[in-house]
């Protein structure tokens, strides 16, 4: 167990002996979150780029899939385990226990399954625990599991490991663009350039070079390319150990933590006033949280009845403009692509890659900003309407506003968010599941639009081979793929964006419901405690104020060091 693991593990096991018997509401889970997290370590690149040959020379078994095509279509989990065994997860969730050796042809079989789990008996991974490697598809797999994993792994990534040849040279706009969503979702990466082997050692520190001036100019940081020859599993390990899995694993959990500590001694100060209050005080604050869920009520329809002209029609008419205007800006890059290439796939490959960065970025933007103004302004209108309240916690709305959003926006790493296949129009925006975080949202917007894109893509482009010139190819380009997808995507986004800002709006509500019903039922508790302990209020309020002391002590101790 990491020390930052098992300095937050101790203290949720104090925090929870402190607990015991209090009415106050915390997470119980939370422990068990700390001692079962693991930190995800995407690796990605070109399926030329050798990452699954790097991963094998790390693990030291030839037990991954290479070959000169594509052989990677499974995002696949590299977990240590005495006793080997594949976990393959489908899209409903249920997980099918296989041999390791049926790991090639699960692959054949993508559409089945969601990802795989790997459990090999490797030392290495091991050593590197609780770091936990992912062998991503490559970019020349297939579109539908290329952008299913990226969608999955994207806000639960810790930490990215991204690979590319020493023979590329550079570092490829849709790279670009991938690391370009990897920092919308707050995650860092480490870039390794593979094979180094195959050029001379002034060569690679060329190559090296070039790329660190790239990221450099891009990212506006300086960044270490590691160049690794494919053959060494030490020069890996010792970029896997560069990572400081203390640090990953603080930063996923301080802010909730802090948060928490926040919350129950704001729990401890309101209780405190209802001990302090008399009978028909605390009547008349209960007359008042039923006042503010029947007001949350009226404005959640109020707000339902807004949501399209006020946030579904714009928010729709910037994604597709913001789509519109990257794809004019790659429209050289697309129109070379057109004319040179043979293969239409490459086209579509390249428009969907602009589509799936844009839509990630955009996304994840625009419901953050939705999240928090629907959250104020059901806060604003609660503690305007509601003077008993402030009377008995200036920050009632507030303290409330506050826990809700920061629950929203937590990353989803521990809610298992299956993207569900759609392998028609008809089925679209139908049948996802509906969790309860920004990221999950913006992953059930993007999935259903990318598997759209890949089955009206086709269509729009079928007579690209027929044109043999780069000036036609632009021409196409502009006056029909272009206001082809705008089209498609004006008629698919709709249903799909509305069926999410709804579920947006629902989560918001019912996080703000239910805090009132906590508050109303931490009045009733201790008004009830106060009428049958009339003597012993002064008790009561020593007993809160030490458990608050207790809680700041312990916080001071573990938190804030």
């Amino acid at each position: 167990m990491l020390n930052t693991q098992q300095q937050f593990t101790e203290y949720m096991q104090k925090l929870t002996t402190l607990m015991q018997g209090s009415e106050l509401a915390w997470d119980r889970a939370f422990l068990s979150q700390l001692e079962n997290t693991e930190l995800l370590l995407p690796v990605i690149g070109a399926f030329s780029a050798g990452k699954s040959t790097l991963l094998n020379t790390f693990l030291g078994m030839d037990i991954l899939p290479v070959g000169i095509a594509p052989e990677t279509e499974l995002a696949t989990e590299l977990h240590y385990g005495e006793n080997p065994w594949l976990q393959a997860i489908r899209h409903d969730g249920s997980e099918e226990r296989l041999p390791v050796e049926a790991l090639a042809e699960v692959n054949k079989n993508s559409a089945d399954y969601s990802h795989l789990r790997l459990h090999i008996d490797s030392p290495a991974l091991k050593a590197i625990a609780p770091l936990v490697l992912v062998d991503m598809p490559g970019y020349g797999s297939s579109l539908e599991n290329h952008n299913k994993a990226l969608a999955y792994y994207l806000p639960r990534g810790a930490h990215f490991i991204v690979v590319t040849s020493v023979e590329d040279g550079t570092v490829t706009q849709s790279m670009l663009r991938h690391l370009d969503s990897i920092k919308t979702f707050d995650s860092d990466f480490s870039f390794v350039l593979s094979k180094t082997n195959l050029r001379a050692p002034e060569q690679v520190q060329e190559v090296s070079g070039f790329i660190e001036e790239q990221l450099q100019l891009y990212f506006d940081k300086d960044m270490s390319v590691i160049p690794l020859d494919n053959k060494s599993a030490t020069a890996f390990y010792d970029a896997l150990v560069a990572i400081d899995p203390e640090r990953l694993f603080h930063n996923l959990f301080i802010d909730r933590l802090k948060d928490q500590n926040i919350d129950l001694l704001s729990q401890i100060n309101f209780a405190s006033n209802v001990v302090k209050n008399s009978k028909k005080d605390n009547d008349n604050a209960i007359v008042s949280l039923e006042q503010a869920l029947e007001d949350l009520l009226r404005q959640r329809n109020r707000t339902q009845q807004e949501l399209t002209w006020r946030y579904s029609g714009p928010l729709i008419t910037r994604i597709i403009n913001a789509i519109d205007s990257d794809l004019h800006n790659q429209l050289d890059r697309l129109a070379k692509l057109a004319a040179t290439s043979n293969a239409p796939s490459a086209l579509e490959r390249e428009i969907v890659d602009i589509m799936r960065s844009n839509l990630t970025n955009t996304l994840k933007r625009e419901m953050d900003q939705i999240s928090a103004e629907l959250v104020e302004e059901i806060a604003v209108s609660l503690a305007q309407s509601n003077n008993t309240m402030v009377a008995l916690d200036d920050n009632w709305a507030k303290n409330i506003a506050d826990k809700t959003e920061g629950k929203l926006k937590a990353v989803s790493g521990f809610v298992e968010t299956l993207s569900e296949k759609f392998p028609s129009k008809e089925g679209a925006g139908k049948a996802y599941r509906v969790l309860s975080s920004i990221l999950a949202i913006t992953t059930n917007v993007l999935n259903p639009v990318l598997e759209l894109a890949i089955v009206f893509l086709p269509d729009i482009i079928r007579f690209f081979s027929s044109l043999n010139a780069e000036e036609k190819a632009r021409d196409k380009l502009m006056n029909s793929v272009f206001p082809g997808i705008k089209s498609e995507l004006r008629k698919a986004l709709p249903e799909i964006v509305d069926e999410q800002l709804q579920t947006l709006l629902n989560n918001v509500s019912n996080e703000f419901e239910e805090q009132i019903n906590q508050q109303r039922t931490l009045i009733s508790t201790y008004q009830q405690e106060r009428e049958q302990q009339q003597a012993s209020i002064d008790q009561q309020l020593d007993a809160l104020q030490q458990l608050s002391l207790a809680l700041q002590a312990l916080a001071t101790t573990y938190l804030y060091r």
